[in-house]
């Protein structure tokens, strides 16, 4: 038995159609912080309504090397950006979220969220000043015992020094990781 042409044609244009609506469903999805499956890179989170003050309120009044952390946190996610991780099996799931500050790669950011959408952790990994090889790591943690956050934002910063040795010429290269600072967030309200 075989069917009438007009019926596959009717069931292929079906398949078609139910394709393009999920596809038009999830480009319709706003990417916010509470809807993170939906951002395409760390660039749409960070400009997402609300993210800087979330951070804000997240970091608090850390200081860095250069600069309040709260500045540095929104510099280093906000240049080129890297396409979300889903962190499968990270107590029940979560995303890291990753960039570099524009004009300054060398200077990198990034954000890990757990299953329900909330910043568990966030990361500023900076090289050094020129010629160092000097890498620091400082980690603002919503729980500063929680040493699974640790290890995943660490060996992201890791696998950023095992990139950029093939980036980066000689001055800027370090090939190991030299100190992680730990803080605890603020999470302080409006």
């Amino acid at each position: 038995m075989t069917l009438p042409r007009a019926m596959i044609f009717t069931i292929i244009t079906l398949c078609f159609e139910m394709a393009w609506y999920s596809v038009a469903r999830a480009a319709a999805q706003p990417c916010t912080l509470k809807k993170a499956e939906f951002c395409r890179d760390t660039n749409q989170l960070v400009w997402s309504p609300g993210f800087d003050g979330e951070v804000k309120r997240f970091v608090g009044p850390h200081t860095g090397e250069f600069a309040t952390l709260q500045r540095q946190v929104l510099a280093s996610l906000g240049g080129p950006p890297d396409s979300p991780v889903e962190m499968l099996g990270y107590k029940a799931g979560g995303w890291l979220f990753s960039a570099c500050e524009a004009h300054a790669c060398s200077v990198k950011g990034a954000l890990l969220l757990d299953y329900n959408h909330s910043i568990r952790g966030l990361a500023v990994f900076d090289f050094g000043t020129k010629g160092e090889k000097n890498p620091r790591l400082d980690l603002i943690l919503r729980d500063p015992e929680d040493t699974k956050a640790r290890d995943v934002l660490a060996a992201w910063a890791n696998w950023t020094i095992a990139q950029d040795v093939f980036t980066y010429s000689g001055d800027y290269v370090a090939i190991k990781l030299t100190g992680i600072t730990v803080l605890p967030a603020q999470r302080l309200k409006d």
